[in-house]
C-alpha cells in the first residue's frame, strides 16, 4: 500500500509562548491523528532575541547580563517543563537537558568575553539552543499525551551552505538526509518533532536559515517528503487584504496563488517570508496560514490554484521609510551601461532596491531604497559618476525622502482592463499624488510611491476601490458599474429612480440595488429592474411601505444600510433623500466603502462638530460626500463656489432667494392670488416640505444659508442665524390638517403686505444674505429693477460677490423646487461619482 503523505505543522514562537500554548499545539496535533505528521517548532517567544542579546553582551564582557539572561531562560523552560510533564524520569531528563544547554551558554559566553569577538558561526551555535529546547519540550508534551513521538535534530535533516546567519538549503542533500531520518519514523506512526530555523553546513556546523527560517524548514520538509499540505500556525487569522491597523475593514484572503503570496511577502507582509515559498513554488503543495487561537479556521491557503477570479486585486501592502533616488542628465541618452553602473554603485554599498522606473527616453533613472541608506547610495552614485557630473553630462543625484511604496497585488490584474486606471482614480479622489510608479509585464504587481503621510489614506482608498472588504464572498465587482441605494423613497426618490434606470452611456451602467424607507427595505444585489422600480413606486405612492412590498423586509435605516453594506457592490453610492438627522447612518455607510450623495440638509446643518466628523469620515475612508442638491436643487451652486475658489478667487458674500417654494408663493401673491390658494397650489405641485410650515418658518432657507456659510467659513450653528418666520401667529401649534383647513383666515394679512410692497415700487421676496461672519434670513421688499424682482415660478437665485465679481456680481438663476428638478440635481452628483 502506498505511503500516505504527511501533514507538516509548524508552530511559531508566539504560539509556544508558555506551557498553555504548547498544550494547545499538542491538542492540534492529536486532533490530526492517526494521519502521518511532522512537527516543526520555533523557539519560545522572546528566547531568540534574548540569546542574540546575550551573545552581544558576552562579546562586550558584560558577564552579569549573560548570567541574568541564562537564569531567565532556565526559569522559562523549566517552568514550562514542570507544567507539561508529570514528575518522574521523563521530567528529570528534560530538566537536565535544559540545565545543560544553559550551562553551556554561560561557559561559551565566558569565552567570548575573553576574546571580545563573536562570529556569525558562534552566534548561530548560541541561538540554536532556543529551537532545540522548544522541540524537546514539545516532544515531551506529546509523549505525555501517549502520542508516539521522536525528537529529531535539524542538523540530521536540513543540509545547508556555509552562509551563517542566512544559510540556504541544499535541496538534494536535504532530500536524502530528511528521508533517511524521518521516513522510518513516519512508517511506524511516530510523530517527528524537528527544531525549525536550523540546518547543518557541509562540515557539520549548525547554521540558521535567517528570518522566516522555521517556515522555510516546514516547506522544505513538505517538498522532500512529498507532503500535500503545510499548516503554519500563526497569531493572525491568515494573510489579510491589508494591514488591519491601517485598513480597519481588512479581511482574510481565503486563497492566494503562490506567486501572489510571494509578492506580498516580499513587500512587507510579515506573516510570511518569500524564502519559505521557494521549495514549493512549482510543487502541488498547499500552504495554509492558520490562526493558532482558532484551529477550526482554514485561514489562508497558498497554492498553485487560481480562485477568486472576480477579484483581480487580492491584497495590498506598503513599505514605509523609503527614499527615491533619481539620476538625471542628457548625457545618459543612448549611452550603454549607465543603468548597470548605477545599480553596481548601489550594490557596492549592500543596499537593496525595491522599485525601479525609467522613461524610454533614458533621460533619468529613478529607484527607491530604504531611507536610512539613501545618503550612502547618493555618495556612491556621485563617486561612480564623478566625471560625468563634472562634464555636466549628468546633472547629479537627487534624493527625496519621507516616502512609502504602495504595492497592489493580484494575478487577475493581467487579464482585467483598467486596473491601473481604478488605482489612480481612487488615489486622485483621495487627493493623493503619485510620485513614481512601476509595473512589470506580468502585471502581477503595481507599485506606487507616495508621500509617507499619505500612505495610510492611499491604502484605504485602493482597498475600498476594489472592495477587498468583501473578498470572503459576495458578488463580482465590475468597475464600469455603479450600484445606487436610495435612503428615502418619497416624491423625489420616485422621480429619481426612473431617471437612473434610463441612463444609457458607453462603459457605464447605473443600477438601483436598494430602496429604504422608514419601514424597511427592498434589496437585490443584481439590481432592481425598471418595471419593478415602477411597481414599487406606484405602491409607495398609494401608501404601501417597502417592508410590505414583494421582497421587502423590516429594518431601521441604520440596519438596512448595514445589511446592504455586507454585499459586494460596485462603486456603491448611498443617496440620502430623507429629512432626518442621518449622520451616524451616513458615517457607517462611508465606513463600509459607500460614497454619499445628499439631498437631506440635516446632516450638513447639524452641530458643526458632527458635520466635521462626517466629512472626516469620508476623508478617512477615501469616499466622497456630495451635497449639491441640498442648496439649489438642480442648480450648480456648490460647484460654482468650488470652481471660483479653485481658480484662486475669493467669495465674500452670497445672497439670494434659495427657496423654490417661497419663490412660487410670492410670485402667485404678486399676481393677485390669495395666500391660501397660492400655498395649496404649491402643495399640489409637490414643492414644499411635507409640512409647508417648514418652508414658511424660514428654517429650510436657513439650512441652505448655513450650508453656504460653512463653505465661506462661518463658524456658527443654526441657532446663530437671524431667521424671520412667515408662519402666521397661532398656526405653529395646530395639527397639519387643521392648519391647512384654516389657510383662508390668513389671506387678508398677506394681501396687505403685497399691496404695501407694490406702493413702494417693489415686490416681496424671502432672501438670505451669507457672509463669513453673519447670516440673515427674512422677508424683504426688492425694487423692480433688481434681478430678484424678475424671479418667476420656482426660480431660485444666487448672487456671488467675489474678489473678481465685485462690481458686477455673478448671478445664477433657475428652477429650485419640485421632485423632478431636485432629482435631476441628485442624478448629476451620482453621475459624477460614477465617473461619467
Amino acid at each position: 500500500m502506498a505511503r500516505r503523505p504527511p501533514h507538516i505543522h509548524k508552530f511559531g514562537g508566539a504560539s509556544l509562548a508558555n506551557a498553555a500554548g504548547v498544550q494547545h499545539a499538542v491538542r492540534i496535533v492529536l486532533a490530526h491523528r492517526p494521519a502521518p505528521q511532522v512537527v516543526v517548532v520555533s523557539a519560545m517567544s522572546g528566547v531568540t532575541d534574548a540569546l542574540l542579546e546575550s551573545a552581544a553582551c558576552a562579546a562586550r564582557g558584560d558577564a552579569a547580563h549573560v548570567r541574568a539572561a541564562a537564569k531567565g531562560l532556565r526559569a522559562q523552560h523549566t517552568e514550562a517543563a514542570r507544567a507539561l510533564v508529570p514528575r518522574g524520569a521523563r521530567l528529570d531528563e528534560l530538566v537536565g537537558l535544559i540545565d545543560a544547554a544553559v550551562a553551556e551558554l554561560e561557559q561559551l559566553a565566558g569565552g567570548l568575553g575573553i576574546l571580545h569577538e563573536v562570529t556569525p558561526r558562534t552566534i548561530d551555535y548560541l541561538v540554536a539552543r532556543g529551537e532545540r529546547l522548544s522541540a524537546r519540550l514539545f516532544a515531551a508534551a506529546l509523549a505525555t499525551a501517549d502520542c508516539p513521538v521522536a525528537y529529531v535534530d535539524a542538523t540530521e535533516v536540513v543540509q545547508t551552505d556555509e552562509t551563517f546567519g542566512n544559510a540556504s538549503p541544499d535541496l538534494g542533500r536535504t532530500e536524502r538526509s530528511a528521508r533517511r531520518a524521518l521516513e522510518p519514523l513516519l512508517a511506524r506512526g511516530v510523530v517527528p518533532v524537528v527544531p525549525g530555523f536550523l540546518g547543518a553546513t557541509p562540515d557539520g556546523h549548525v547554521a540558521t536559515l535567517g528570518r522566516g527560517g522555521s517556515d522555510l524548514t516546514a516547506t522544505l520538509l513538505a517538498r522532500v517528503l512529498g507532503a500535500r499540505e503545510v499548516s503554519l500556525w500563526k497569531d493572525v487569522p491568515g494573510l489579510l487584504t491589508a494591514d488591519p491597523r491601517i485598513v480597519p475593514d481588512a479581511r482574510v484572503v481565503p486563497q492566494l496563488h503562490v506567486r501572489e503570496a510571494a509578492e506580498l511577502a516580499y513587500y512587507g507582509a510579515k506573516v510570511l517570508h518569500p524564502r519559505a515559498l521557494i521549495p514549493v513554488i512549482k510543487r502541488n503543495v498547499a500552504i495554509r496560514i492558520r490562526p493558532f487561537a482558532d484551529p477550526e479556521s482554514l485561514g489562508t491557503e497558498i497554492s498553485r490554484r487560481r480562485t477568486l477570479e472576480q477579484y483581480p486585486v487580492k491584497a495590498l501592502s506598503a513599505i514605509p521609510g523609503q527614499a527615491l533616488l533619481t539620476v538625471t542628465g542628457n548625457g545618459m541618452l543612448g549611452v550603454p551601461g549607465i543603468a548597470a553602473r548605477t545599480f553596481a554603485a548601489v550594490h557596492h554599498e549592500g543596499i537593496s532596491v525595491s522599485l525601479i522606473t525609467q522613461a524610454s527616453s533614458e533621460h533619468s533613472i529613478c529607484f527607491s531604497v530604504p531611507a536610512e541608506s539613501a545618503e550612502r547610495a547618493r555618495h556612491s552614485l556621485e563617486e561612480t559618476f564623478r566625471r560625468e557630473i563634472a562634464r555636466q553630462e549628468i546633472d547629479g543625484v537627487e534624493v527625496r525622502s519621507g516616502l512609502a511604496t504602495l504595492v497592489v497585488v493580484g494575478l487577475g490584474m493581467a487579464g482585467t482592463p483598467g486596473i491601473a486606471s481604478r488605482v489612480f482614480s481612487a488615489l486622485a479622489e483621495a487627493e493623493i499624488n503619485v510620485i513614481a510608479t512601476a509595473q512589470g509585464s506580468s502585471e502581477l504587481n503595481l507599485s506606487l510611491v507616495v508621500d509617507a503621510k499619505d500612505a495610510p489614506r492611499a491604502q484605504r482608498a485602493v482597498h475600498a476601490a476594489f472592495q477587498l472588504s468583501k473578498i470572503g464572498g459576495g458578488a463580482v465587482a465590475h468597475p464600469e458599474r455603479t450600484d445606487v441605494v436610495l435612503l428615502g423613497f418619497g416624491q423625489i426618490g420616485r422621480a429619481l429612480a426612473p431617471m437612473i434606470a434610463k441612463v444609457k452611456r458607453d462603459a457605464l451602467t447605473l443600477r438601483i440595488v436598494g430602496l429604504i424607507d422608514r419601514s424597511g427595505l427592498v434589496f437585490d444585489a443584481r439590481g432592481l429592474a425598471p418595471r419593478r422600480l415602477a411597481a414599487l413606486g406606484a405602491a409607495k405612492a398609494k401608501g404601501t411601505p417597502l417592508a410590505k412590498a414583494a421582497g421587502g423586509r423590516r429594518a431601521s435605516a441604520a440596519d438596512a444600510v448595514a445589511f446592504v453594506a455586507r454585499h459586494a457592490l460596485a462603486n456603491p453610492i448611498l443617496v440620502d433623500l430623507t429629512a432626518a438627522d442621518t449622520t451616524e447612518t451616513l458615517k457607517a455607510a462611508l465606513g463600509a466603502g459607500m460614497h454619499v450623495v445628499l439631498a437631506n440638509k440635516r446632516p450638513v446643518t447639524t452641530q458643526k462638530r458632527k458635520y466635521d466628523e462626517l466629512r472626516a469620515a469620508a476623508q478617512t475612508h477615501g469616499r466622497r460626500l456630495l451635497l449639491e442638491a441640498t442648496v439649489g436643487a438642480g442648480l450648480p451652486i456648490i460647484d460654482t463656489y468650488q470652481k471660483l475658489t479653485e481658480s484662486g478667487d475669493r467669495v465674500s458674500k452670497i445672497e439670494g432667494c434659495p427657496s423654490g417654494t417661497l419663490g412660487y408663493l410670492f410670485g402667485e401673491l404678486g399676481r393677485g392670488a390669495p395666500f391660501s390658494q397660492a400655498l395649496r397650489g404649491a402643495i399640489a405641485k409637490g414643492y414644499p416640505e411635507p409640512d409647508p410650515r417648514d418652508d414658511l418658518s424660514g428654517m429650510d432657507v436657513a439650512r441652505k444659508a448655513l450650508i453656504l456659510g460653512r463653505l465661506l467659513g462661518f463658524a456658527g450653528e443654526l441657532d446663530d442665524i437671524a431667521v424671520e418666520s412667515l408662519v402666521p401667529d397661532g398656526a405653529a401649534g395646530l395639527g397639519l390638517d387643521r392648519f391647512l383647513a384654516s389657510l383662508a383666515q390668513f389671506d387678508a394679512g398677506w394681501a396687505k403686505r403685497v399691496t404695501a410692497a407694490r406702493r413702494r415700487g417693489g415686490v416681496l421676496r424671502y432672501r438670505a444674505i451669507v457672509t463669513r461672519r453673519r447670516i440673515r434670513v427674512g422677508l424683504v421688499v426688492v425694487a423692480a429693477p433688481s434681478p430678484m424682482a424678475s424671479l418667476n415660478g420656482t426660480d431660485n437665485q444666487f448672487i456671488f460677490t467675489t474678489m473678481r465679481y465685485k462690481k458686477n456680481p455673478l448671478v445664477i438663476t433657475g428652477p429650485g423646487a419640485g421632485p423632478a428638478v431636485t432629482a435631476g440635481g441628485i442624478l448629476n452628483d451620482v453621475l459624477k461619482l460614477a465617473g461619467a
